[in-house]
C-alpha cells in the first residue's frame, strides 16, 4: 500500500470544473507516462472550495485526484466498486472522477488506481449517505396494510436494522428491505406527513407526505354552487367503494382505436370559480413542483391519453351564484393544438399494449411536463395566471395509436407539491 502524502500547494482554480460528460470507454485513455502512478492528495471539484483537501467523500461525489504519472491509469476502484472514467478528464497530474453510487461490498476505505503495468492505493474513506426516500408505490395506505417505499441507501444490518417512522412517532413493521426498497406494515394510528428512515448511517426524512393533505381536488368537497363538480362535465360520476380517501372520480366507457371518447364518461372540469381566482401553487417556479394523484385502473386501458390541463380565468371561469352564465367559459383551450397540457399514457410502454394497476398507485408528473398539445407535440409552458382551474379527460391520442378498449379508471387526491 502506498503511503498517504498530503502537501500544501497552490491549486489551479477551476481545473476541469464543470465537467459533466461520462464515457466508459477506458481503452481510449491516452498513455502519456510509463511511470508508476502516485497520488498526492484528493480535492473537491467545486472551484469555491478547491483549495480544501479531502480524506473522505460520499457515494456519487465528484472529486479530483492529484498526483504524478496518472495519464496511464485505465481503471479506478473505490473499495470494490469500479468508477467510470472519462478520458477527457485524465491527465498526467489530475483525474476527475465520481465515486460510484453503489454501497461497497467490502469497506476498505481505499482508492485503487491501475495501469497496464502498475497500481497504487490511496487511503480515502467512502461514506454512505443517510437514507433517501424518493417515492411510494401508493402514498395512501390504510393502517395495518402494506406500503412499498423506494429510495436509496436503505442499509440494514443485523446489529442495526433499518427503521421507518411515521408521523406521530410510530414505527412501522419492516417486512423486507434492500438498499432501494422497503416493505412496511403501516402502524395503527399513523398520521399524515413525511416519513423518516433510519439506518446505521443516519436518518433521512422524505419530501413526500404519506396520506398527503395538500390536495386541490379530492372529489369530496362541494363547490360553492352546491355541486361536487364545477364545470361542464363530471365524467362518469364519483364512488367511494374500495377507495383510499373518501370519494374518487370514475371514468368508464368505450374508447375507440382512434381515441374517440364521450365527455360525459371521460371528462371532468374544475374550472376557476371567479375571474380573479389565483393559481393553486407558485407557478413562477414550475421546475420546483410536481403534480401527484392516485389512480386505480381496473379494466384494461389501451387507447387515448389521460390529458391534464391547467387553465386560468382567461380560459374558463364559473360562478353560477353571481352571474347567469358563469363567465362564458370556452372549451377551446381543451381541444386546441396550441394549448399545453400533460399527457399520461402508461399503456404505451407495456409489452401487451394495455394497462391496468394492481390496486391504487401514486402517479407523479413534473409540472415542466405540462408542455404538450393533444397530439403530443411539444409547446411552450404556460406562465403564471393559467393554473387555477383544471380539466382531466381521457381522450385524443396524444400522438400514440392504440386499440379499442373499455377501461375503468378511478382517480383521487389531485395535488401540486414541491418535488424536494
Amino acid at each position: 500500500m502506498m503511503k498517504k502524502y498530503i502537501f500544501k500547494s497552490l491549486l489551479i482554480a477551476g481545473l476541469f470544473v464543470g465537467a459533466t460528460a461520462c464515457n466508459d470507454d477506458d481503452n481510449k485513455i491516452d498513455v502519456k507516462s510509463t511511470g508508476t502512478p502516485v497520488v498526492r492528495y484528493v480535492r473537491p471539484c467545486d472551484v469555491n472550495v478547491s483549495d480544501s483537501l479531502l480524506t473522505a467523500g460520499y457515494l456519487g461525489d465528484k472529486i479530483a485526484i492529484i498526483g504524478e504519472h496518472l495519464g496511464a491509469v485505465n481503471a479506478i476502484y473505490f473499495n470494490d466498486q469500479k468508477a467510470l472514467l472519462n478520458p477527457n478528464f485524465v491527465t498526467e497530474n489530475a483525474i476527475i472522477v465520481s465515486i460510484p453510487a453503489v454501497i461497497p461490498g467490502v469497506k476498505q476505505d481505499l482508492i485503487k488506481l491501475y495501469t497496464k503495468k502498475d497500481s497504487c492505493y490511496f487511503e480515502f474513506e467512502t461514506k454512505v449517505p443517510v437514507p433517501n426516500i424518493q417515492s411510494m408505490t401508493c402514498e395512501y395506505v390504510a393502517d395495518g396494510d402494506i406500503a412499498y417505499v423506494q429510495g436509496m441507501y436503505f442499509v440494514s444490518e443485523d446489529e442495526n436494522p433499518i427503521e421507518i417512522e411515521f408521523q406521530g412517532g410510530l414505527k412501522g413493521e419492516v417486512l423486507t428491505s434492500d438498499v432501494n426498497n422497503i416493505t412496511v406494515r403501516v402502524p395503527e394510528g399513523a398520521q399524515p406527513g413525511p416519513l423518516t428512515v433510519t439506518s446505521v448511517y443516519g436518518s433521512g426524512t422524505s419530501a413526500l407526505h404519506f396520506r398527503d393533505q395538500r390536495i386541490i381536488l379530492d372529489f369530496d368537497t362541494q363547490f360553492p354552487d352546491g355541486g361536487w363538480h364545477h364545470g361542464w362535465h363530471k365524467a362518469s360520476g364519483v364512488d367511494s367503494e374500495n377507495g383510499i380517501n373518501g370519494q374518487y372520480l370514475v371514468m368508464a366507457g368505450e374508447v375507440t382505436e382512434d381515441a374517440s371518447t364521450s365527455d360525459d364518461k371521460f371528462c371532468y372540469d374544475a374550472w376557476s370559480y371567479r375571474e380573479n381566482t389565483p393559481d393553486v401553487f407558485d407557478s413562477s417556479n414550475l421546475a420546483e413542483y410536481v403534480m401527484k394523484f392516485e389512480v386505480n385502473v381496473l379494466e384494461p386501458w389501451s387507447a387515448a391519453a389521460l390529458q391534464i390541463i391547467f387553465s386560468g380565468p382567461g380560459e374558463a371561469w364559473m360562478n353560477w351564484q353571481e352571474t347567469s352564465n358563469g363567465g362564458n367559459p370556452s372549451e377551446d383551450f381543451k381541444w386546441s393544438k396550441s394549448y399545453p397540457r400533460a399527457l399520461w399514457i402508461p399503456w404505451e410502454t407495456t409489452e401487451s399494449g394495455s394497462y391496468t394497476t394492481n390496486g391504487w398507485i401514486t402517479v407523479t408528473i413534473p409540472m415542466t411536463d405540462f408542455k404538450y398539445n393533444c397530439e403530443g407535440t411539444t409547446l411552450d409552458l404556460n406562465g403564471p395566471g393559467h393554473y387555477s382551474g383544471l380539466t382531466i379527460f381521457l381522450g385524443q391520442s396524444g400522438g400514440i395509436q392504440g386499440t379499442a378498449c373499455e377501461p375503468v379508471v378511478h382517480i383521487d387526491n389531485v395535488r401540486v407539491v414541491k418535488a424536494n
